[in-house]
């Protein structure tokens, strides 16, 4: 009974775009369990020896001698993580944060707000992946976030895909508000 007593003061106090924001956040917010466990099971899952091939084309193609068979393995799983939690953001965005446009058929089909939210997303996911590299390696050789939490799953893979979700955050919620699921022009 407590939830509907907040859904009330919610909808008596906030306008409908307040209440947008507070549920993209809420979305949001579902999306970092998600991308976390994806970056957990790619860490468990995955030799960082399975990356060393490919760690050694980056090193040389991009002049990186310091790149490591984990630091591979880690932008991989940080990607995925990216990948699979837009997916599932998405899928909740459209269906609630922005159910009222798409319930009135006025931003499209659900494959078009698809394409076009990962391409929103896809520009806020350089700026994650990006980020969550950085802060990774600037942490890695600390001794508190180099601990680990279970195997190889160190504190800075749980530390730097969250700050890289906070950098992209402002970029999806805006582009996605104005563009992906707009509202239909008047008149």
């Amino acid at each position: 009974m407590e939830f509907i007593g907040v859904r009330r003061f919610l909808r008596r106090h906030l306008t409908p775009e307040q209440r947008r924001v507070i549920k993209f956040l809420v979305v949001g917010t579902s999306g970092v369990p998600v991308n976390l466990g994806v970056v957990w099971l790619c860490t468990v899952l995955l030799s960082p020896a399975l990356f060393s091939d490919l760690r050694a084309w980056a090193a040389g193609t991009f002049g990186v001698p310091t790149l490591t068979d984990t630091g591979v393995r880690d932008i991989v799983a940080y990607g995925l993580g990216i990948v699979v939690s837009i997916f599932t953001n998405y899928v909740l965005n459209n269906s609630w944060t922005w159910g009222d446009r798409v319930a009135g058929g006025e931003a499209g089909t659900f494959a078009h707000r698809l394409l076009k939210f990962y391409l929103v997303s896809s520009v806020a996911a350089v700026v994650q992946l990006g980020t969550s590299s950085v802060v990774s390696a600037a942490v890695r050789g600390n001794e508190f976030f180099n601990a680990s939490i279970s195997g190889d799953y160190r504190v800075y893979h749980a530390v730097a895909p969250m700050v890289g979700i906070l950098a992209g955050l402002a970029i999806n919620f805006v582009v996605n508000n104005l563009w992906t699921f707009r509202k239909k022009k008047e008149g």
